[in-house]
């Protein structure tokens, strides 16, 4: 059975013959090499560029947050072509997959409109941190201090982020739509009550229904815990699919493998909504950390779980400046794959 039905299979709810692999790359050549699905970013690169240099509603050094409040409008801003803005985008996301070949699952991602709110009004970047993307939650702030403003802009963003999930959801050969949108902290909610209710949740469910219609998955990343507050029950109500479930710190292989194992508790609150985890990526870049201690994480998580309803993926990328193909890291994901191969 080749990648794209395998991945299909376990969206059905069926038993597959083998549990699918999400090895996530930024080399999409490496990424199809080593696992079962290929999953690209559509990037709207100017606004994701506010991440280093600066978005346009960030505070300024020395603005009080009165005179912050008071200065920043959603017109302030020149909102480009939504139409030029979606073909660039789609452009550069056939340009990466175009190489992977035609049995592996293609999954389109996208920047949701919570994270790409953040960038607006993330502050300049130092150059220590180059390479990450980093910011203060300042649209959480704003947001708390002027709801009817950041709703206004917040709105704008995501009637972008839909025409790019449409276009996605329009081309043949893509199996799965990923919608990246952080909520949650390991201790609590990121926003205030009301932007869940006014804004997360109703702009999530738009967003399903419309790739939904075009006959594709819906999967939602979402890092944090997202047990708090229903949040759980809210997705699993909208999506199709869940990464990475990182609703605890793994900082060893024991908290990891209590993390797997907590995992299935999870199941019975998300219904069948597929779950993509299993491979903390702090974890598998650590190395001194042996290979087959890192392989009782995932077989925790199989022991525990099953194999239905299963996607084992990394719960990130790889680390800035950090390769798959390093020793360490190489000889971790070959044990993985060998015990998927024996374990059904």
């Amino acid at each position: 059975m080749d990648s794209r039905r395998l991945v299909n299979l376990v969206f059905e709810g069926g038993d597959p013959p083998r549990i699918p692999l999400h090895i996530e790359s930024d080399d999409k050549s490496l990424e199809a090499r080593l696992g079962d699905i290929v999953g690209a970013g559509a990037k709207i690169t100017e606004w994701r560029g506010f991440y280093r240099g600066g978005g346009p509603f960030h505070r300024r050094k020395g603005e009080s947050l009165g005179e912050w409040v008071d200065r920043v409008r959603d017109d302030e801003y020149e909102w480009p072509d939504p139409s030029l803005v979606v073909e660039r985008a789609v452009h550069e996301f056939e340009k990466r997959v175009k190489i992977c070949g035609e049995n592996r699952y293609i999954m389109f991602k996208v920047l949701g409109p919570t994270e790409t709110a953040e960038a607006f009004f993330t502050k300049p970047l130092d150059k220590k941190y180059e390479g990450q993307l980093r910011h203060g939650f300042d649209f959480g702030v704003f947001y708390s201090l002027h709801s009817t403003v950041a709703s206004r802009i917040y709105e704008r963003i995501a009637r972008y982020i839909m025409e790019l999930l449409k276009a996605g959801s329009e081309l043949n050969y893509v199996d799965g739509i990923r919608v990246a949108d952080d909520a949650a902290t390991y201790t609590s909610l990121i926003y205030p009550r009301s932007f869940y209710d006014k804004l997360y949740i109703p702009w999530h469910r738009r967003f399903a229904i419309a790739i939904k219609r075009r006959s594709k998955h819906a999967v939602i990343h979402c890092d944090g815990d997202i047990r708090r507050e229903g949040l759980l029950e809210h997705l699993a109500e909208i999506y199709d699919g869940l990464h990475p479930l990182d609703v605890t710190p793994k900082s060893t292989v024991r908290a990891a493998i209590e993390w797997a194992r907590s995992i299935p508790s999870l199941r019975e609150r998300a219904r069948s909504m597929v779950f993509f985890t299993g491979l903390p990526i702090d974890l598998l870049f650590n190395n001194h950390i042996a290979e087959r201690d890192f392989l009782k994480i995932p077989l925790a998580l199989l022991a525990a779980h099953g194999s239905r309803w299963l996607v084992l993926a990394t719960t990130h990328s790889e680390y800035p400046g950090r390769s798959y193909l390093e020793d360490s890291v190489a000889a971790k994901i070959n044990i993985v794959r060998k015990a998927l191969a024996r374990c059904l």
